[in-house]
């Protein structure tokens, strides 16, 4: 019977190591995923602040032609 409870003893402890290793795994791997997304964030803000740029551009070139446009057809 010690034996016994002796291996148990043994499993548990083995289990709960695994249990604490995947812990840190998962701590760091929260880490990467939170780089990650942060690079991502950067990203998309300064693909869309030169895009919206050129869109601001783009609407104010179309307005002075709409209003040259409806002028001169007066």
């Amino acid at each position: 019977m010690a034996q016994a409870r002796t291996m148990e003893y043994q499993i548990t402890r083995q289990l709960l190591r695994r249990r604490e290793g995947r812990g840190r795994a998962r701590g760091a791997r929260l880490g990467v995923e939170r780089l990650i997304s942060g690079v991502a964030v950067v990203a998309a803000v300064v693909v869309l602040g030169s895009v919206f740029q050129e869109l601001l551009w783009a609407l104010l070139a179309g307005a002075v032609v709409l209003t040259l446009g409806t002028n001169s057809a007066r």
